[in-house]
């Protein structure tokens, strides 16, 4: 029996050597060679890049970093796809495990008389108890390639979906990071609310006593009472906002809506951080959309090594080994009976109505979409960095007049209230100066978000946090 072993075990290893040793059809995976420009547009080249820092590096606001912190752990989609990444890496096993061989083994025991293995024979009357017992080695040698073309397609597929987990973690973070800078936007809207309530409530109680004294006019206090009522409706709708907003973020935390812990100023996070955009032809090794989208055409090329392959006949090796005895009962008085034996199988196509031509041509069409999605992909992200430099630096200009215009009208309301209080003006100059101010105040905050706002989605489209395994980002801050 050991002497069969080892042919059936020679058998084998000759069978994997002729598998490794054989060719590979179809085109071996080549790098898209894509032109790119020196420089993003709207920057200079620099070979330093935002997309360098880890997250809590550029959001320094504690409360955001908790908040991230607590999505990257929590959230629902990101811990599906992290299962799915794991998923796609046994897959990889399943696909490779043909270049092995199998190893199987069985038996049988029966007793009866006349009967034999599960059918009747004459046996002249005797009762048997046959057994026997065996193992198999079989194998599909893989001279084609087939199997690690397979093999090289799952890979590739399980890269995608680790890119995938990557790309994920910065879309949440644009969500959070963005959803936060809304609600700061919304807070500093409430404030701006509140104080104009107080002051038009101020102006209208000042009329209605001018009024009362015989000197009002009613036209001054229709206009104090729309501004005021203006300004009360609009409370109750930035606070529906605020609640709205607040349950979203709870949801991508992975907790029940409720309200979200904040602090700091938007003017503050959005020029907190000096932004290097590094150059164009590090967003390809750098944005996980990019590199899942490279890993989805690798994939798609082995495919079509796949589907040459099937042109080819198959050969597969069965050995087996084992024993048998007429009578279980007799197995300690050397009526067991060994044997052996090894098979070669041929199998191949001759006619299939065409399916294996259009499983090549399908198959080579699915790899043309894949390198036209790639470089949609690239293009994409060019266009969306440069687009956001463009925003950026415009918006520096805008909030600087913004901020010199709020100042003005605030300057316009201190002088009127000034003239009103020394008798040289009437408190309608006051009322129309707020009038000016608390709007300009509100466009200077909306300016403010935008500005903010610029920095999340520079650092999400350049790839941020690259350089860290998605372990690392989900981690936080070392001191969290």
């Amino acid at each position: 029996m050991a002497k069969h072993t080892k042919t059936i075990t020679r058998f084998a290893v000759i069978s994997v050597a002729m598998s490794l040793s054989s060719c590979m059809l179809g085109p071996d995976f080549k790098s898209v060679d894509m032109p790119m420009p020196s420089a993003f547009r709207g920057a200079s080249a620099t070979t330093e890049s935002l997309a360098d820092l880890p997250w809590w590096k550029v959001f320094k606001n504690r409360d955001l970093q908790n908040l991230l912190t607590e999505t990257y752990n929590n959230n629902r989609n990101l811990l599906a796809t992290i299962a799915r990444v794991e998923q796609a890496r046994h897959q990889i096993t399943i696909d490779q495990a043909p270049m092995f061989p199998w190893i199987n083994f069985g038996g049988n025991a029966s007793k009866g008389k006349n009967y034999n293995s599960g059918n009747m024979y004459p046996s002249g009357n005797t009762t048997n108890s046959p057994a026997g017992g065996q193992a198999t080695v079989s194998w599909e040698l893989d001279i084609w390639g087939k199997t690690r073309r397979m093999t090289e397609s799952a890979r590739a597929e399980y890269f995608a979906s680790e890119e995938g987990q990557r790309n994920l973690m910065l879309s949440l973070l644009k969500q959070v990071a963005d959803s936060y800078l809304q609600l700061l936007e919304l807070d500093e809207q409430v404030q701006i609310t509140k104080a104009s309530i107080a002051s038009y409530s101020e102006s209208l109680r000042l009329f209605n006593e001018q009024l009362l004294g015989g000197v009002g006019d009613k036209l001054q206090i229709a206009s104090a009472e729309a501004a005021l009522a203006a300004s009360q409706a609009q409370l109750p709708a930035l606070e529906s906002q605020i609640a709205s907003l607040e349950n979203s973020i709870s949801v991508l935390a992975g907790r029940a809506p409720g309200p979200v812990k904040r602090s700091g100023s938007l003017r503050e996070i959005a020029f907190s951080v000096k932004v290097p955009t590094g150059l164009p032809a590090y967003i390809l090794c750098r944005r996980p959309d990019i590199r899942q989208s490279e890993q989805k055409l690798r994939s798609a090329n082995a495919q079509i090594g796949v589907a040459i392959a099937n042109y080819f006949p198959s050969i597969s090796l069965t050995g087996a080994g084992g024993g048998v005895s007429a009578d279980l009962s007799k197995l300690s008085n050397n009526s067991f009976k060994s044997g052996w034996g090894v098979t070669g199988n041929l199998t191949g196509p001759i006619f299939q109505a065409g399916k294996l031509v259009a499983t090549e041509r399908a198959a080579r069409e699915a790899f043309n979409a894949a390198k036209n999605d790639y470089e949609q992909t690239v293009l994409s992200a060019l266009s969306e960095v440069s687009t956001t430099l463009i925003q950026r630096d415009k918006l520096r200009s805008i909030t600087s007049s913004q901020e010199r215009a709020v100042q003005a009208y605030q300057t316009a309301v201190n002088l009127s209230l000034e003239k009103y209080k020394e008798g040289l003006s009437t408190y309608i100059d006051v009322l129309y100066a707020q009038q000016n101010l608390f709007p300009a105040q509100n466009k200077l905050a909306t300016y403010y978000y935008q500005q903010a706002s610029t920095l999340v989605v520079l650092y999400t489209a350049l790839g941020g946090g690259w350089n860290m395994s998605a372990k690392q980002m989900s981690a936080g801050p070392p001191n969290n």
